[in-house]
């Protein structure tokens, strides 16, 4: 009888643990913007003495796009990119949205090749791929 008792007892605890901690997150739904890749359109890349213009648009989800412009070099022994480097990044915004950016870099040194990818990303973390690799190398138009 003590055992029945005991069993009885347990399994309603056991019971009660399941169905208080259950699996699964314990908040409302969230809606997920996962079918809305971010991604970089209308991408327009030109060179002009010592500037690199970028024009571009945004896509992806309506609370919020960015984007990230990384650099690097040439590397001389291997004629292969180097190592990339954030050159910038721009916090997602809804203003950013399907809106044209005109992006202009300054080419500072005389004697290096630049090499450019941009890629989108979104409020919820979400990023979309990299564009082509963009190459910029300062021209003197005096030949100094």
């Amino acid at each position: 009888m003590k055992s029945n008792r005991l069993f009885h007892t347990l399994s309603l605890l056991l019971l009660a643990v399941l169905l208080l901690g259950g699996c699964g997150r314990k908040e409302a739904p969230q809606i997920s913007s996962a079918d809305i890749k971010p991604e970089i359109v209308n991408m327009v890349y030109n060179m002009e003495i010592g500037l690199v213009h970028m024009n571009f648009s945004l896509k992806g989800n309506p609370a919020g796009v960015g984007y990230q412009i990384d650099r690097t070099v040439t590397d001389p022994y291997c004629n292969c990119p180097g190592f990339w480097r954030r050159f910038q990044d721009q916090a997602p915004n809804p203003k950013l949205m399907e809106k044209p950016i005109n992006k202009m870099i300054s080419l500072s040194a005389k004697d290096k090749e630049f090499l450019y990818r941009i890629r989108a990303y979104d409020i919820d973390g979400n990023i979309g791929p990299w564009s082509k690799i963009m190459r910029a190398k300062y021209h003197d138009p005096l030949g100094d």
